[in-house]
């Protein structure tokens, strides 16, 4: 890879790594490391109170990942697949993190909202439990009364053993009557009272989203107010008061809710993961330099022919040849004796041959 590309890949993994490290300094300050802070003053901006856990452990976060990055780039880690899904367990926390970020400023009311849904659902369904506990127990005081009153006529008009008329059975039927009659008032007015103030309470569950958590947290005091004299005339205990999550969890629930996860859910999770991996991704798609190859020495037809004769003189008579005498005495072939007198090529092509 050239200067320029590396200069601009280097550019690149700076600014992604900077945003990596904001997005998890926000995540941690918001949902799990808001203390210790230290008022940091910056002029006009006023001051910032900076969580010092927070901020140390995203820098640490963010320094190692673009370490890693480094050695990838300048090739001292080969990038395989393994050592892709290696990067992405190291960056997980990272990825998380920015997963949280993101998809809070995406949908800046969903804190808000699905706080307000968790509080109105868990009390939506105690009221349903309260009001049918309550329904049921009217009707069987009035199912009781009518039973009574139907004792009486049943004994006016003889259809029992007792003549007709309002004789001594009557009278005595009469006098139930009259006593259900006066209890039967008192608890019916009871839990008359106790469904008006479940309509209430199904009132404050109907009106308007809260806009902020105070203001979630104020509705589930007012629910627990409203609920609470249904809840004892029913003889059923309150619920348990929800406890809100942080931020954090709270994106994580909804992004792991296979029910209601969606398109949007999937782009944050692909943008945080990205945000902390793209770069190397990316690098690793280039395709790679195309490495040279080395040619084998090859010999040229006519240097791989047989090398031409060379004429000898004649010799007279009881002379010595000089080629097997110079060999014998100096130890070496015709062929090295030959070799003086050849072109350099040539020589090389007749070591060659004999090799």
């Amino acid at each position: 890879m050239t200067t320029f590309p590396r200069v601009l890949l280097f550019a690149g993994m700076i600014l992604l790594t900077l945003v990596s490290m904001w997005t998890t300094y926000k995540s941690l300050h918001d949902s799990i490391l808001p203390e210790p802070t230290v008022p940091i003053p910056l002029g006009s901006f006023g001051v910032w109170q900076c969580s010092i856990v927070a901020l140390a452990l995203s820098v640490a976060i963010g320094v190692m990942l673009f370490a890693l990055k480094l050695a990838i780039i300048d090739e001292q880690k080969r990038l395989n697949l393994l050592g892709i899904v290696g990067m992405i367990v190291v960056a997980f926390i990272s990825i998380v993190f920015n997963m949280d970020v993101l998809y809070r400023t995406a949908d800046r009311e969903f804190f808000v909202r699905y706080s307000a849904t968790r509080v109105k659902d868990t009390y939506a369904k105690y009221l349903a439990d309260v009001q049918r506990t309550l329904v049921e127990k009217k009707k069987s005081l009035q199912t009781a009364l009518a039973e009574q009153e139907g004792e009486l006529e049943t004994e006016v008009m003889g259809l029992r053993q007792a003549p007709a008329g309002y004789g001594p059975r009557a009278r005595q039927e009469d006098y139930r009557l009259m006593i259900l009659e006066k209890t039967t008032s008192v608890e019916i007015a009871t839990l008359d009272e106790a469904l008006q103030a479940l309509r209430q309470a199904d009132e404050l569950l109907r009106g308007d989203n809260p806009s902020t958590i105070e203001e979630v947290e104020q509705l589930q005091a007012k629910l627990l107010v409203a609920v609470k004299e249904p809840g004892a005339v029913a003889s059923i205990p309150l619920p348990e008061p929800v406890k809100l999550d942080n931020p954090l969890f709270a994106v994580f629930s909804r992004l792991f809710d296979v029910k209601t996860i969606g398109f949007k859910e999937i782009f944050f999770l692909a943008i945080a993961l990205f945000l902390d991996l793209g770069d190397i991704i990316g690098y690793s798609l280039i395709p790679n330099k195309p490495k040279k190859r080395t040619l084998e020495p090859t010999l040229s037809p006519l240097l791989a022919a047989e090398p031409p004769a060379v004429a000898q003189p004649a010799m007279s008579e009881g002379a010595v040849e000089p080629s097997s005498n110079l060999g014998e005495v100096s130890g070496v072939g015709s062929d090295s004796f030959l070799e003086p007198q050849l072109r350099p090529s040539t020589r090389r092509a007749m070591r060659f041959r004999r090799r």
